[in-house]
């Protein structure tokens, strides 16, 4: 009871913990869409124009010869994904801001290649500022995003250009220097607790791992790794902590390496977790195939000049081996692997976070800087609260089969205590040159015998043999013979009893013969029988030999010393009569 209470509390614990999460993450996302006296978003505000040719200039552009090209922008946040040439943004800066334009600070969210921001006073001068990749050199601050500041006042117009060979896009909000800095603290607070979530998640799955040296857990650890590098690529991180130290075409190319890095560990996670080797082994040679995939389209990053080409095929060999994993996921379930559930709820978190980007790349839902951030971090998040409980669930399933094993290894230590118990038993009962009861198991049947007489007057009689001349043929053919002599003997015995008698070595070359519910006359007769087999037998290397025999039954009041006695006292009486005799010793 006390495990299943500590199991629910964790499931509590985390669900409590995605929730506080979510709703830090949600924050974000319905800020951006607001506009208030501290924030605007500008992409209804634009004007947009393509420039098929890049030789299109701002001073051409301000001299009115392209006012006819621009149209208004019908996107909440501009998004032209891969195009050739530039597009131009034309903001009226004078239209939102009534009187003096300085203090305002412009943020271009989404990671580009090259962007420029012309400000353009009303005596048609103008500066220039530097953003995307291309222009992390020339940021006035060290951020992920494109940050532009409006520091001359009576700013007319603004001009954006957009180029390179990255999609093109344009999530840019207009911010008060208080409401831009509020924004950034925001975002860090959010953005820092999601990958201290996901970091703490890690370093518990770490340590499962280093206490049950289970490849499950380590796998983990490395996919939510690289997820957070592909995340922090994802929400440009990698502009702002090593943009100044990354070449151009890293920088490009970081995103497409990052999700092919996170490929390759989703598979081998979602291989180990799910133990397709050993239950799907159709669907584990697929996954293997697209490793392999994985690594050839991560070595391609480095090698193929066009990043377009590269992205695509991430991208689709990205959503192909996610939702392969997730049928995987869902053939286990159905075949009754109980962790499966949990895997799947987290793989169909991610796999309609991948869709819903998807449908915003294509236009089939407006697109979002949501869909980069919110979306997947939410999803990032939900994914790895699931998969954690699943891995959970495979404590419990490892424990059970630790369990069953230690149930097979003590049931099978059982069996060899037993066996062995009776080996030794058998060894200590049985005499080892005749292999037939010695003088102990006769002495243990004695007792019983007596006690059933003692206690039903049930009748048992005794027959105690003795090989005539014994010693003479020791010295005569020596030890061994004598030896086999004793041997034949046991199996003549064997052979003439009843089934209900028991025989054993008595001592030397004497052997008893219990008889059961057996009276003195009819023990007598049986002893006769065995004397005439024994004097007609003819014995290895001996050839003839003879024995005498004593009977005796019980009666009232005996003891097992007593009835010995006669019993005895006819063999002797037997060897003295001239041997090869069987004598009645009654009370």
């Amino acid at each position: 009871m006390g495990r299943y209470n500590q199991w629910c509390q964790l499931h509590i614990t985390l669900l409590c913990a995605v929730f506080c999460v979510l709703i830090l993450l949600l924050h974000p996302l319905s800020a951006e869409g607001s506009s208030d006296e501290n924030r605007m978003v500008l992409g209804p505000h634009y004007e947009v124009f393509h420039d098929p040719t890049n030789d299109v200039t701002v001073e051409e552009l301000m001299a009115g010869t392209y006012d006819s090209s621009f149209l208004p922008s019908t996107q909440t946040y501009p998004f032209f994904w891969h195009t050739t040439g530039t597009m131009w943004l034309r903001l009226p800066l004078h239209e939102l801001i009534q009187g003096d334009t300085s203090g305002y600070v412009i943020e271009g969210i989404d990671k580009q290649d090259h962007v420029e921001a012309y400000f353009v006073k009303e005596d048609g001068s103008y500066t220039v500022q530097e953003g995307g990749i291309a222009g992390v050199d020339h940021q006035s601050i060290r951020y992920r995003s494109a940050v532009f500041f409006v520091e001359e006042p009576n700013v007319e117009e603004v001009y954006i250009a957009l180029s390179g060979v990255l999609p093109l896009m344009f999530s840019s909000i207009l911010y008060t220097d208080g409401g831009f800095l509020e924004s950034v603290m925001t975002y860090k607070f959010s953005i820092g607790l999601f990958y201290g979530f996901v970091l703490a998640l890690m370093l518990y799955n770490l340590f499962l791992f280093f206490s049950l040296k289970e490849k499950a857990y380590f796998y983990y650890v490395l996919y939510m790794l690289s997820f957070m590098a592909y995340q922090a690529a994802m929400n440009s991180f990698d502009l702002e902590l090593v943009g100044r130290a990354f070449p151009d075409w890293l920088l490009y190319r970081t995103l497409p390496i990052s999700c092919n890095v996170l490929v390759v560990f989703m598979i081998l996670f979602g291989k180990e977790f799910l133990e397709l080797k050993r239950h799907l082994p159709t669907h584990n040679r697929v996954l293997n195939i697209f490793l392999g995939l994985s690594f050839l389209s991560l070595l391609s990053v480095f090698i193929v000049p066009n990043v377009e080409a590269i992205n695509n095929v991430t991208t689709s060999l990205t959503v192909i081996v996610l939702a392969f994993l997730w049928f995987s996921g869902l053939t286990m379930l159905l075949k009754g692997f109980k962790m499966a559930r949990f895997y799947m709820m987290g793989w169909t978190a991610l796999l309609g976070s991948m869709l819903i980007q998807g449908f915003g790349f294509l236009g089939w839902i407006p697109f979002h800087p949501g869909l980069y951030e919110t979306v997947p971090a939410i999803a990032a998040c939900v994914e790895a609260i699931f998969l954690s409980l699943a891995l959970g669930d495979k404590i419990n399933l490892i424990k059970k089969e630790m369990n069953s094993h230690l149930e097979e290894k003590v049931q099978e230590r059982t069996q060899q205590l037993e066996e062995a118990t009776r080996r030794l038993e058998q060894l200590a009962n049985t005499d080892r040159l005749t292999n037939i009861p010695n003088r102990m198991s006769l002495d243990l049947d004695l007792d019983t015998q007596l006690q059933e007489a003692t206690a039903n007057g049930t009748p048992f009689s005794l027959i105690l043999l003795d090989v005539d001349h014994f010693k003479a043929v020791n010295d005569q053919y020596g030890h061994q013979v004598g030896d086999m002599v004793l041997t034949e003997t046991a199996n003549l015995l064997k052979d003439n009893v009843r089934k209900t008698d028991k025989i054993g070595r008595w001592g030397g070359e004497e052997f008893l013969v219990i008889s059961p519910h057996t009276e003195i006359e009819e023990a007598q007769e049986l002893a006769e029988r065995i004397r005439q087999c024994f004097e007609t037998h003819s014995f290895e290397e001996v050839d003839q030999t003879t024995a005498s025999f004593g009977v005796a039954s019980y009666v009232e009041g005996d003891t097992l010393k007593s009835l010995l006695s006669r019993c005895d006292k006819a063999l002797y009486e037997a060897k003295e009569k001239g041997r090869n005799l069987v004598a009645v010793q009654k009370l």
